[in-house]
């Protein structure tokens, strides 16, 4: 693994930041904020004249760091993974290496899909760029393991005249390849449990998350995107702790799910139950996910005017 990032930056495969290229470094900007495992801060670049996130591990691990730079530098193609742009160090005589991302200037998903009022138009489409940065994902045998919506973040653009946004998978720090064998889940740790696959929940230091347990995870952000709330958050609000951690588990062992929004389209309702469904059998590979997204889409009502219905709250 070392060697992999040696060459890789020997040869210049990676470009390497000097880190006095990057100003005002804050831990708590829009694209940053404190994960399990690791740190995000934004930055300004002014060399580039564009923001950055910069990531760095809180217990640096070489063979996870490189293993997560390595999953990033393969996806780079998807416009719905968020862009790896290199690596720095903060420490010029040190070891550790942190990753450099590009910014997103409209927050995580959880964030922004409580900040604006958005129409159903902007909403499928959120969906469709999150299933298809996890189909991207899935073609490389890539299985997240910790796909939330605080994992999403939001890009702005405009694109002829017209205000769009553009979701984004980001944080490969739980991720593996599916095909090594030597890796597995007996760590016990779960991770965000509203969105946890079921079967890992009831059985976490011998079930092994795959590409259903992804597609689990899909399917209750296909409920908050509904809603714009954060699954059971009214469950969580009521309780306390470990004690708390434990009920929920317990009921969504027991297939005890969030009821979707009166105004919902049926068929996105269907969608979602099927991606939830607790025998990971009956869920959907990330492709039907895709076409039926398409299919929700193209029966919505294309407004033109787009930007009349999306504005603060």
């Amino acid at each position: 693994m070392t060697e992999w990032l040696n060459v890789a930056v020997n040869n210049k495969y990676m470009s390497i930041y000097p880190y006095n290229e990057f100003l005002n470094v804050k831990y708590n900007g829009n694209s940053g904020g404190e994960g399990r495992f690791s740190r995000v801060a934004s930055a300004e670049w002014p060399c580039t004249n564009r923001k950055v996130a910069l990531k760095n591990l809180k217990n640096y691990n070489v063979e996870k760091f490189v293993s997560e730079v390595q999953m990033h530098t393969q996806s780079h193609a998807s416009k719905n993974i968020v862009r790896f742009l290199g690596l720095t160090k903060e420490n010029e005589t040190g070891v550790s290496y942190l990753m450099v991302f590009e910014y997103a200037d409209r927050n995580n998903l959880r964030i922004f899909l409580k900040s604006l009022k958005l129409d159903w138009i902007v909403r499928v489409k959120l969906s469709l760029d999150i299933a298809k940065g996890l189909s991207y994902l899935h073609h490389l045998k890539i299985i997240h393991r910790d796909l939330h919506s605080n994992n999403i973040v939001i890009n702005q653009v405009h694109s002829c005249d017209q205000l769009e946004f553009i979701a984004k998978i980001t944080d490969f720090g739980s991720a593996i390849n599916e095909e090594d064998d030597d890796i597995n889940d007996k760590t016990g740790v779960i991770g965000q449990i509203p969105f946890t696959d079921p079967k890992y929940l009831n059985n976490p230091k011998h079930y092994r998350k795959n590409m259903k347990s992804d597609i689990y995870s899909l399917g209750v952000i296909l409920w908050e995107i509904s809603s714009s709330k954060a699954p059971f958050e009214n469950f969580m609000a009521d309780s306390r702790g470990e004690f708390r951690d434990l009920c929920l588990t317990f009921e969504i062992i027991n297939d005890y799910r969030e009821r979707h929004t009166l105004f919902t389209p049926e068929n996105f309702v269907k969608l979602s139950k099927q991606c939830w469904d607790n025998d990971p059998n009956k869920r959907p590979d990330i492709k039907t996910v895709i076409d039926d997204l398409n299919s929700i889409f193209a029966g919505l009502p294309q407004v033109l005017e787009r930007n009349a219905t999306i504005g603060k709250k």
